[in-house]
């Protein structure tokens, strides 16, 4: 019985047309930014494009693949956060805009924690369950959550900024929009691997994990319930030589 058909992508001529686009708001930004003398507007601006390069400036370097679009998507989140965010003000005037970058930031950051998991099998089904690995990723992303949560409050004290808002309530809701993101991410990361159910940016895990055999050359390709577990080292006593 023939495979059903898969349902049609974006053709890739236009995504990366969409993708030169955004990068070329970028760029624009920086250039309005100077002229206008916005200092927030042009620095922001160039952090997002130099943090988004690091992704191929580390691919280059060390030969690790990245998912294809995830550059184009940190340049677009770090705009949210540094230009419209800052400089836009939409952290005040949106009461959800810092919500949702802290949930997308940390569910990412929970399904590198499970690719990090995934490096002690090369990409093999564990031998443990995949829970064990879920709550690793969603430490991961904890840790990373609060350092970030150390840093706002060191450049609060030493900058006399504001990065924390209203202090205190402002960490511990931002801990908590970490920890559900994060939960979210590892819950997609099992189910992807599991079962092979992609949610919303499970996909990155995978296509990592497929691009990069180098790193995880035992990656199934398949959902981890069809491919088996990976079987239990054995040790053999040591053959005595006679003589």
């Amino acid at each position: 019985m023939p495979a059903p058909p898969r349902p049609r992508r974006l053709p890739s001529r236009l995504a990366r047309m969409a993708a030169l686009a955004l990068w070329a708001v970028a760029v624009a930004l920086v250039v309005l930014g100077l002229v206008t003398g916005q200092t927030v507007m042009w620095i922001g601006s160039a952090g997002a494009i130099a943090l988004a390069l690091l992704l191929p400036l580390y691919t280059r370097v060390s030969g690790i693949e990245m998912p294809p679009g995830l550059a184009t998507g940190v340049l677009v989140f770090s705009l949210c956060a540094f230009v419209l965010g800052e400089h836009a003000g939409a952290y005040t005037t949106l009461g959800w805009w810092d919500i949702v970058l802290h949930l997308l930031a940390s569910a990412v950051l929970a399904l590198v924690g499970l690719a990090l998991v995934l490096l002690n099998t090369e990409g093999a089904p564990p031998r443990t369950g995949l829970w064990i690995g879920a709550v690793l990723g969603v430490g991961f992303a904890a840790l990373v959550g609060g350092a970030w949560e150390l840093l706002e409050f060191s450049i609060d004290a030493i900058f006399g900024t504001n990065a924390q808002r209203s202090g205190l309530p402002d960490t511990m809701g931002d801990v908590l929009t970490n920890l559900a993101g994060a939960t979210y991410g590892a819950v997609a990361g099992r189910l992807v691997l599991r079962r092979g159910l992609r949610l919303p940016l499970s996909g990155l895990l995978v296509a990592f994990c497929a691009r990069n055999p180098v790193i995880y050359g035992a990656w199934p390709g398949v959902p981890f319930q069809k491919a088996g577990r990976q079987p239990a080292a054995t040790t053999e006593a040591p053959l005595m030589e006679t003589t």
